[in-house]
């Protein structure tokens, strides 16, 4: 079976696709391996929106055409999956969950999902997304030295854990930051090795990976529970999912489980470090920080930022949108074809690995004019209103849109905000991040260093002393 995406094209002879030989026995396994991001980058550059490489014994795709990006996941979503090597990365960690989850399974878990991320449920959450932001803030002091990376990891697992849960997790939040970070680094391991060290062969790593998924475990079983025996929908995500059902019931302790694991992953570590990246270009680019400051003094003053605020922000949504662009942190995913595809022209064989980077997407100076250059005032109404469809896809597109999209735009917004209005963005003079490329684009183990410096009038230091600073629930490790 063929799909077209013209019907007209069935008579003339596929495009051909450029192909990056690579090596000749293993391809380009090990030039992606090495180098992920720079040989996306460089490969586009260099063979245009469509080129594809050798990957062990089949051929991935790499594409960043908007047409043939949204046949993929909006026209033809139906017919493509995620890709079966990734769902056997997730799986030991995250089950069954919507991001490993495919065909009509994964269409009930959204279905009985959704209702959780309603704009009148997430809209609630806006004064904790604030008020954690500004304890966080006021615990730090003039003058020293922070790493921001790892102060919204830390922010944004408080804010998930409260939002999904109901609940501080004082009592388990530093099982739950050794948890994720055991699972993360044994998931970048994982993704980084074509042949991965099985789970059950006796490693230190796979140890204390088995360690932290029990811990994980506990929590989460400890906390359905609890929410079980009191009966209560709190209008938060874990109440959707303990209480939703359909025509086949209610979930089982399994998906529950699986869910709410994935959940907790894709709710924090993504949306801390765009917001890294946002502080990053913020802070190289010091007339687009004086501009979002002058907005936030104007339109909000020392008050807290609210929800019905956001609407009147207008050049800080255009900031993060583009830091989503220029440096995405979710800057690759790939899809499988389910059968024989004609997309744009191309043919893609059934078991294609279509690999798509929002990293490339959003450089492809088609659409983009000078893209390498941090400008947010590229979006305007009017230029988004022009931009194909598929041309900018931080949150992927179609059925398979992020459904957490809504909560992480207004969440970033109200984070960025308030340090905007309280402390100078800035990283130390001479520092550079890595760049690092993994599940999702990171600055690595140099993190990303900052000076706290006040801005006058901080609305968090007004009327307060050292002592009567709050102080966050979580603390790294």
């Amino acid at each position: 079976m063929t799909l077209l995406t013209d019907p007209q094209q069935d008579l003339s002879p596929p495009k051909p696709i450029p192909t990056h030989k690579g090596h000749w026995l293993w391809g380009g396994t090990f030039d992606f391996q090495k180098r992920p991001a720079d040989f996306v980058l460089e490969g586009h550059e260099r063979y245009g929106d469509v080129f594809k490489t050798r990957v062990l014994t089949g051929y991935s795709y790499f594409i960043r055409d908007p047409e043939i990006v949204n046949a993929i996941n909006v026209t033809h979503a139906k017919h493509i999956y995620k890709p079966k090597v990734v769902k056997q990365m997730w799986k030991p960690f995250l089950g069954n969950g919507l991001v490993p989850n495919d065909g009509e399974s994964w269409r009930r878990q959204h279905k009985l999902i959704m209702p959780g991320f309603h704009k009148m449920r997430v809209d609630a959450y806006a004064p904790t997304m604030a008020e954690y932001t500004r304890d966080m803030v006021a615990a730090w002091k003039d003058g020293e030295q922070r790493d921001f990376r790892k102060e919204m990891v830390e922010l944004t697992l408080r804010v998930v854990a409260k939002t999904l849960f109901d609940t501080d997790l004082a009592n388990d939040s530093e099982t739950i930051h050794d948890a994720i970070q055991d699972i993360s680094e044994a998931l970048i391991d994982h993704a980084q090795m074509p042949l991965p060290v099985p789970r059950w062969w006796p490693t230190e790593r796979n140890k204390r990976t088995v360690r932290a998924l029990d811990a994980m475990d506990d929590v989460i079983r400890r906390l359905v529970e609890a929410r079980r025996s009191e009966g209560e929908d709190r209008g938060d995500l874990m109440s959707q999912v303990v209480f939703a059902a359909d025509e086949q019931g209610h979930m089982s302790e399994k998906q529950m489980r699986d869910e709410l694991m994935t959940l907790v992953f894709a709710g924090h570590e993504t949306t801390a470090h765009t917001l890294t990246w946002a502080w990053y270009l913020l802070a190289k680019n010091r007339d687009k920080l004086a501009k979002a400051q002058r907005e936030i003094d104007e339109k909000i003053g020392k008050r807290p930022i609210g929800v019905d605020d956001l609407k009147e922000l207008p050049y800080l949504e255009m900031c993060l949108k583009e830091s989503l662009r220029r440096l995405p942190a979710v800057w690759i995913f790939a899809r499988e074809a389910q059968t024989d595809l004609r997309l744009g022209g191309h043919h893609f064989p059934k078991g294609a690995i279509l690999a798509i980077s929002p990293l490339a997407t959003g450089r492809n100076p088609k659409y983009f004019h000078n893209p390498d250059e941090y400008r947010p005032e590229r979006w305007t109404r009017d230029f988004e209103r022009q931009l194909p469809r598929g041309a900018y896809v931080p949150f992927a597109m179609g059925p398979r849109v992020c459904l957490g999209k809504q909560f992480a735009m207004m969440e970033m917004r109200i984070v960025l905000g308030t340090l905007i209005q309280n402390v100078d963005v800035n990283i130390l003079e001479g520092f550079e991040p890595d760049f690092l490329p993994e599940l999702s684009l990171n600055p690595g183990a140099k993190g990303m260093q900052m000076r706290v410096r006040f801005r006058d009038g901080a609305p968090v230091r007004v009327g307060e002393t050292p002592s009567e600073r709050p102080t966050p629930g979580i603390h790294a490790a």
